[in-house]
């Protein structure tokens, strides 16, 4: 109980909180502190929330330190001890999910909802509403509609907070894939961004696309000073995501360098330094090197992707993006190329082909643990993904429950794990050949084959890759083995067709290479002679020369001129 002295002061120091007068309302505090002593923690925990708002929020160290020692935990620890403080405990949950701790938050927030002893519904909503969004954030949908179930009965039909509580709602329902109609009006940002979204799921882009163009006819106050984000760095990027599904990477990579461009300007301004300011950098440099990855802008992605490394080191589709610019950049030239040159005169003449001299390995000297556009930065990368995706703990056969938390972008369940788990070792073997380690490239492909769920394609590379690597290691036997037709021609079976004429090339060029060396040059010739492709004309010219025709090698070589000038 508090007597009439003491309730005066703080009547008027809420008061002037209210009225944003902060100064005054610190005053007031100060007085009530002499009344009732430096210990008592309400007041302390006001007078931090005042100092704090005085700053116009930009004190964030200060503020948590004070409700760090106010709470006797060390940030972001959330072990709690005392059950009579709630909204203490909800402004650390603030904090928590202002600097995107969000399981710490919720897990905070549950154990606050759990106590019962919520007195204020004004606190009680605030609570209920930070608790959808930090799920939200985690992308935990279903645990979305658990709290809204579980605790928003009564803020459905409140009119302070029931459009925002379902505009939450509704956005869990629509990542879930779940059909509903919703009843958002046009009429805020906010609602035309949940509406664009609906379209885009449904494969709506050009409705996405316009419904997002309507902000033009809002009369708004949305700025990083009242909202904490910049509008038109979200709006550029979600026009970036609708042109990138429908595979205009250029396009996207425009409105993505906007959305950096305008957050970037963002931040300059004084009030980036509030704690609600939205610093979603990393969220867009990750989007703007996806689509100049596509675009095959790989220098451009791989100094993107290596930034958001930087921010997220625990997100195995970053690592594995970084390898695939890598790979794009050192070994882009599949049919490769070649120099033709004549040495001598007359009967003396000799015929020199070789590859052109393209330097593919760093030889810098460098460490490889330092980003570059090379292999072995490429093959660190891949180790890093294949570390980051664990397998299910040994007895529990429940891959239901598999979850790995992959910031910027969604979780990954079990089936996007073998996804990636499999082209991470596929192209892991890939880069270990070129990197003349074919003891590594067969365990990486022998690896891939024993994963538990394995499409036909990444097989089929696998067999490949495995053979190469074994004839690489002088067992030519075993190679064999790797590329029976009948096998090949059933993983394929099924491929588009220009997977399937690529595939093919290489089975028969990797089969005709195990004859050469078995010394069967009649049947490797007569492989090769079946195979219309300029990567195996080189190999072609050799058997001919093997076989002593001759004549032949003068209609490759027109060939190999051709195919160089084509390119």
């Amino acid at each position: 109980m508090t007597s009439n002295k003491e309730q005066e002061p703080a009547v008027l120091a809420q008061q002037c909180f209210m009225k944003k007068d902060y100064v005054s309302a610190l005053q007031h505090l100060n007085e009530l502190e002499n009344l009732v002593g430096n210990n008592n923690k309400r007041v302390q925990h006001n007078k931090a929330v005042v100092e704090f708002m005085a700053s116009d929020m930009k004190n964030v160290d200060k503020f948590k330190k004070a409700i760090a020692q106010l709470t006797n935990l060390t940030f972001p620890d959330i072990e709690i001890k005392d059950q009579n403080s709630p909204c203490l405990f909800y402004n650390y949950a603030v904090l928590l999910y202002h600097s995107r701790y969000y399981y710490q938050c919720v897990f905070l927030l549950e154990k606050i909802l759990s106590f019962k002893n919520i007195k204020d519904s004004k606190l009680y909503q605030q609570i209920v509403l930070l608790l959808l969004e930090a799920t939200l954030c985690r992308r935990t949908y279903d645990k979305t509609l658990e709290v809204a179930k579980m605790y928003g009965e009564s803020l459905k039909n409140n009119n302070e907070v029931g459009e925002l509580f379902e505009r939450l709602v509704n956005r869990a329902q629509l990542l879930l894939g779940q059909k509903i109609k919703l009843n958002l009006k046009t009429d805020s940002i906010e609602n035309i961004f949940v509406i664009a979204q609906q379209h885009y799921i449904n494969g709506d882009v050009n409705e996405a696309a316009n419904t997002l163009g309507q902000y033009k006819t809002l009369k708004y106050t949305y700025d990083l000073k009242s909202q904490g984000e910049d509008i038109w760095a979200a709006i550029n990027n979600n026009l970036g995501v609708i042109y990138f599904s429908i595979k205009k990477p250029y396009l996207a990579s425009k409105y993505f360098q906007h959305a950096v461009k305008e957050h970037f300007k963002a931040m300059e301004s004084p009030d980036s330094e509030r704690l609600i300011a939205c610093k979603d950098r990393p969220l867009y440099v990750f989007n703007l090197g996806l689509a100049l990855l596509a675009a095959n802008n790989n220098e451009g992605a791989f100094e993107c992707l290596v930034e958001v490394a930087r921010h997220y080191p625990n997100n195995p589709r970053i690592w594995l993006h970084l390898a695939e610019c890598c790979v794009k950049k050192c070994c882009s030239e599949e049919a490769q190329q070649y120099t033709v040159r004549k040495l001598g005169s007359g009967p003396h003449t000799r015929i020199l082909l070789a590859k052109e001299n393209k330097e593919k390995y760093s030889t810098s000297g460098e460490s490889f643990a330092i980003p570059s556009l090379s292999l072995e930065f490429a093959a660190l990368c891949l180790r890093n993904a294949v570390t980051l995706l664990p397998s299910p703990e040994e007895g529990n056969d429940d891959t239901s429950t598999y979850l790995v938390q992959a910031p910027p972008g969604p979780p990954i369940n079990w089936k996007q794990r073998c996804e990636i788990m499999n082209s991470t070792l596929v192209l892991q073997s890939y880069i270990l050949l070129h990197l003349q380690d074919p003891l590594s490239a067969l365990t990486s492909a022998n690896d891939l084959l024993s994963q538990p769920d394995v499409s036909n394609s990444h097989k089929a590379w696998a067999h490949i890759y495995a053979a190469e690597a074994l004839i690489n290691l002088d067992r030519i036997t075993d190679a064999v083995e790797h590329l029976q037709p009948p096998m090949i021609h059933e993983l394929v079976s099924v491929m588009p067709y220009q997977m399937r004429d690529m595939i093919a090339v290489s089975v028969w060029a990797k089969a005709a290479v195990c004859h050469i060396l078995r010394g069967d040059l009649v049947t490797a010739r007569k492989i090769l002679l079946q195979i219309n492709s300029p990567r195996v004309l080189p190999l072609q010219m050799y058997l001919e020369i093997c076989t002593g025709n001759i004549e032949n090698c003068h209609t490759i070589l027109r060939k190999l001129r051709f195919a160089n000038s084509s390119q």
